[in-house]
């Protein structure tokens, strides 16, 4: 017995999930999007379809979360995104889960955001890519008090720089950050854990 294909395109109140879309069933999507439509999933999707929906989901002013998930995002997307974050003072929620994104990605992703005042949650969440060359940028971008919930579970943070962002939560005192299990023994050990360890999660 076979298993059911998902649905490629799953409406909700208040958003839509697109699962390995094609161009056509998005551009389908985009034009029946409404203002109450405030939250974009967009799971195992080829880069194109993702270069080609970023623009026109960014540039909608009621667009508050965007998830991509199980998708390849190339360079042209990251770029494509930054571009467009840089201008956008709607999304709040960003999440990139498992989308094969390196140390530069992110990087890129993180200086725009140090200008970018109304992202509130972000996710690198699966990304083995990524490695404690970013902590001293996620450092700062923590410290910058905009951001409420960062999860970086199953990417490649060494304990230092694992150490280097929960330092950071001691200026930053009302962000949430989640990490992988395996990470928990760096954390306990940390010297100031007592003070943040309500804010630090593990799964």
């Amino acid at each position: 017995m076979h298993s059911r294909k998902p649905k490629a395109i799953r409406w909700y109140d208040d958003g839509v999930q697109l699962t390995s879309p094609s161009l056509i069933q998005c551009q389908e999507v985009v034009s029946l999007l409404t203002s109450n439509h405030r939250s974009i999933r967009i799971i195992k999707s080829s880069p194109d379809v993702v270069c080609d929906l970023l623009p026109v989901l960014l540039e909608n002013e009621n667009m508050r979360s965007l998830t991509i998930r199980d998708t390849q995002l190339t360079q042209d997307c990251i770029s494509s995104l930054c571009n467009l974050l840089a201008n956008n003072k709607s999304l709040e929620d960003l999440y990139l889960c498992n989308c094969s994104i390196d140390d530069k990605a992110v990087t890129d992703v993180i200086t725009v955001l140090l200008q970018n005042n109304t992202l509130k949650e972000l996710s690198f969440q699966k990304n083995t890519l990524v490695t404690s060359a970013i902590s001293q940028n996620l450092s700062e971008l923590i410290k910058n008090l905009i951001l409420e919930v960062l999860d970086l579970a199953g990417t490649s943070i060494s304990s230092d720089g694992i150490l280097l962002i929960l330092q950071s939560l001691l200026v930053n005192t009302k962000m949430k950050l989640y990490l992988h299990i395996d990470d928990k023994d760096v954390c306990t050990e940390y010297c100031d854990y007592n003070i943040i360890k309500d804010r630090v999660f593990f799964y």
